[in-house]
């Protein structure tokens, strides 16, 4: 059975892969089955194949919260329709300040109505036709993240962090001076999305300080990120997957 998960970015599928692996057994494989071959296109995407037991598991980073409707009709529309490619299918999004519904909305025309049925933090059954025109069965689940409130994967990371109190001190001084830091750096974080991901960054800087220049999956890898119950509200169902 092969799996499949679309999330926005590198981090996004570097942070999901490293918790899959220590929490649910999935272990890095070179290839996928024979039969499927997706590739990266560009350096903005993440495209890894994991395994366990008979089972297949592709975690793409599309490249931006833009670029779903077209990774998935350009990637992965055809290999689901001429192979039946993948059974389930997860979409890991930001929560913004369009509402969950409008969320599933926008996901449903940005992958030209293909699914008719996308609930957050539900698993859906969305019935198509192959290419031999006869009905299959591909289980889609989305899930917008942090789960209660606006955000980014960097808010879950923070808020992971947060959990212990020592750690929340240095959120909470680090936060304070990147919120200071953007008026005076209005040129490098420009927006309220840098300045979460500076936010991360300096808080990294100062947890591990020997990892300050390593690249972004190193750094991730440096935090057991398994233990926070945060992080297993958000993607405790992918577990299953």
């Amino acid at each position: 059975m092969n799996k499949l998960i679309l999330c926005e970015g590198k981090t996004d599928a570097i942070l999901l892969s490293y918790y899959l692996e220590r929490t649910a057994g999935w272990k890095h494989v070179n290839k996928g089955p024979n039969d499927l071959s997706i590739h990266q296109s560009n350096a903005n995407e993440a495209i890894n194949w994991y395994k366990k037991g008979r089972d297949f598991l592709l975690i793409c980073g599309v490249g931006g919260k833009d670029n779903f409707g077209n990774f998935f009709n350009e990637r992965i529309k055809i290999p689901l329709v001429t192979t039946n490619a993948f059974e389930k299918i997860a979409i890991l999004i930001d929560r913004d300040d369009r509402g969950i519904d409008k969320i599933c909305e926008s996901l449903y025309k940005d992958m030209a109505g293909f699914f008719v049925d996308i609930k957050d933090r539900k698993w859906c059954e969305n019935v198509y036709q192959d290419a031999f025109r006869m009905e299959k069965i591909v289980q889609v689940l989305m899930i917008a993240i942090p789960k209660e409130h606006l955000g980014a994967l960097e808010n879950v990371m923070l808020s992971a962090i947060s959990e212990d109190p020592y750690d929340k001190n240095i959120v909470d001084k680090t936060g304070l001076f990147i919120q200071q830091m953007r008026i005076e750096a209005d040129k490098y974080i420009s927006t309220e999305r840098l300045q979460l991901k500076a936010h991360l960054g300096v808080t990294w800087a100062v947890q591990f300080p020997e990892k300050v220049f390593s690249k972004i999956d190193e750094q991730i890898k440096s935090v057991n990120w398994e233990k926070y119950e945060t992080l297993n509200e958000c993607f405790g169902m992918l577990k299953d997957i």
